[in-house]
């Protein structure tokens, strides 16, 4: 999924928790950060694919226990839903072929894409998960438009 794809889906996920300011902020920066992690450590060299430590589904738990868990930390629990429809997104995209890659360290990696990119990406639009994120783009920019600017640019725009 992409980056918009991605903030799309945390944009709907805090309209329906009614986070606003930093609640929603943070649940926006849950729903990137594992991409500027994975993508970042896959080109430094580390991993053979930008899906391993960050969208690894036992990250994900161990880093929402520690926020429930700890006191200090419970201010962040609007992260939890943005990173997890992060996961949730990818994991649909990647099934079946690459959910190997989301049980990481407990599975091995395996490449993502492992063809050619622009084929990658033109079947990805064409299938029913680039649908689904064309469709939380509509919604997300929905929600963007009617709940979220300042209703003085909206009214000049309507």
């Amino acid at each position: 999924m992409t980056p918009l794809g991605h903030l799309s889906l945390a944009l709907i996920a805090g309209h329906l928790q009614d986070y606003d300011g930093r609640d929603l902020s943070l649940c926006l920066i849950g729903s990137v950060l594992p991409d500027v992690i994975d993508k970042s450590l896959w080109r430094i060299g580390p991993f053979i694919t930008g899906h391993t430590l960050a969208h690894s589904v036992l990250t994900f738990s161990v880093v929402s226990i520690m926020i429930l868990a700890l006191p200090r930390l419970r201010r962040l629990t609007p992260f939890i839903p943005g990173y997890g429809a992060h996961i949730l997104a990818d994991l649909m995209v990647a099934y079946p072929k690459f959910m190997i890659n989301y049980f990481w360290p407990l599975l091995p990696q395996r490449p993502t894409p492992d063809g050619p990119a622009v084929d990658y990406w033109i079947n990805y639009a064409a299938s029913a998960p680039g649908v689904v994120e064309i469709i939380s783009v509509a919604i997300g920019t929905y929600i963007l438009i009617h709940y979220r600017l300042p209703h003085q640019w909206y009214n000049h725009f309507s």
